[in-house]
């Protein structure tokens, strides 16, 4: 199940935040002190993953077990509604104890003194080397740590067995490139054409995460670097003109195409031979087609200059606003620990982010090499690209760069409008 890089609420918070809503203050002192098993006090702590329910109640039970007389209230919002709704709870300075932060909201909600300031919870256990580097930094702001990695996705490609041999084309084998994929989505392309089958369609009208932001990177560019944009960077031009060329000639299904029918609909229908998704699509295969997933198999991305793909993932947070902010603190220590990870190694619905916990959720899905996705955040993963207001411009790029994927206009054309448009906003945020 896709959690991540959807946006919705944060341009809010940053209209909220420029009309003074947010605290300008600076944040209190962290109080990571460690607290009494006596402690009282009520928690409240807010997610929007129904599936993952029996994860969270499951380490609140581990951390009364320690913390007897501190109540947690949990708030459960799904996530159409969940920053809405973080959005007033900040405007009016009740934001829960604990939180789920995502990476496109968390230099938001730190930069405008919302969230406490996480360094000294190292007092209470938590090691920063324990989590995938890329994580942490997509945590950290203005040198402070915000947030303590959760869990986490890398992307891979997921193919169709039987498409291939049915194609008579050899399925991806490791360290494949760019012109491996090529050659092999448009072999498919051309032999399904009369059956509707595409060599891949993948999520390329606006999802970044998936697609783009992976090849950018792998031809050594970058969207965002010390605040200025990188689209029009040459590199990370090759990054996108690789989309437009793979459309053009049929080998990859077009923005059109996939809005009409969704991507993970035409790979599940067998439409699609090849499906660039993150390693949630796992489970989204193991539901929807129970019993066939040996018909399936994923591989890491094809490389360019470098491997390279980006990671996200959900950190725990604390509100700076907490009344029990050591309590708040303690329970964030606790949700990190090594041993709620194994919890939600067990759950199955994501990758814990803590290092050597993954093993039971590799196991969950025994006829897929899920240790790929381990391996990509342990060896090449790139940071999932954020600013303070990530959404303003994150939402513009489907109505950009979609054009010039589909051969409406150049890629280049399409790359400086993008650049120029973030830089300015990007200039907004200083």
């Amino acid at each position: 199940m896709k959690r991540r890089s959807f946006l919705t609420g944060a341009a809010a918070l940053a209209a909220m935040a420029v009309a003074g809503c947010g605290s300008k203050e600076s944040g209190s002192p962290s109080a990571a002190a460690s607290i009494d098993a006596n402690t009282s006090a009520t928690l409240t702590l807010a997610y929007w993953d129904k599936n993952q329910t029996p994860t969270v109640q499951a380490n609140i039970k581990s951390f009364n077990a320690k913390y007897p007389k501190i109540k947690i209230q949990t708030n459960l919002t799904a996530y159409a509604d969940y920053w809405t709704k973080m959005k007033t709870q900040a405007q009016g300075g009740e934001l829960p104890d604990v939180m789920w932060m995502n990476g496109p909201n968390i230099q938001l909600y730190a930069s405008n003194n919302m969230l406490e300031p996480l360094d000294s919870i190292t007092s209470q256990g938590v090691d920063w080397k324990n989590y995938p580097d890329a994580l942490v930094t997509l945590y950290t702001y203005d040198g402070k740590h915000y947030g303590v990695p959760k869990d986490y996705d890398t992307i891979g490609v997921f193919y169709n067995k039987d498409l291939f041999k049915q194609a008579g084309v050899e399925e991806p084998k490791a360290d494949w490139t760019w012109d491996d994929f090529h050659d092999k989505a448009k072999k498919i392309s051309d032999w399904g054409k009369s059956k509707g089958i595409y060599g891949c369609a993948t999520t390329i009208n606006g999802d970044g995460q998936g697609t783009y932001y992976n090849t950018i990177a792998q031809a050594g560019g970058y969207v965002i670097k010390d605040g200025k944009s990188g689209y029009d960077d040459p590199k990370s031009i090759e990054g996108l003109q690789c989309w437009a060329d793979w459309i053009k000639d049929g080998s990859v299904a077009s923005a059109k195409i996939v809005t009409d029918t969704k991507p993970d609909v035409m790979f599940e229908n067998g439409k699609s031979a090849m499906f660039w998704s993150g390693d949630w699509m796992a489970s989204q295969l193991a539901a929807d087609l129970k019993g066939k997933e040996d018909k399936f198999g994923v591989i890491d991305l094809p490389k360019k200059e470098k491997k390279g793909t980006i990671i996200h993932g959900l950190a725990w947070a604390v509100s700076q606003k907490s009344k029990n902010k050591a309590a708040a603190i303690a329970l964030a220590a606790h949700m990190s620990s090594k041993e709620a990870h194994e919890v939600e190694a067990k759950n199955g619905t994501a990758i814990p982010a803590f290092n050597d916990t993954q093993d039971a959720w590799v196991k969950a899905f025994p006829k897929l090499n899920m240790q790929l996705f381990i391996d990509a955040a342990n060896d090449y993963a790139v940071t999932y690209p954020v600013s303070k207001n990530t959404d303003v411009w994150a939402n513009k790029e489907a109505d950009i760069l979609v054009p010039a994927f589909d051969g409406s206009t150049t890629v280049k054309a399409a790359a400086k409008q993008m650049a120029d448009f973030m830089n300015a906003e990007l200039a907004k945020e200083k």
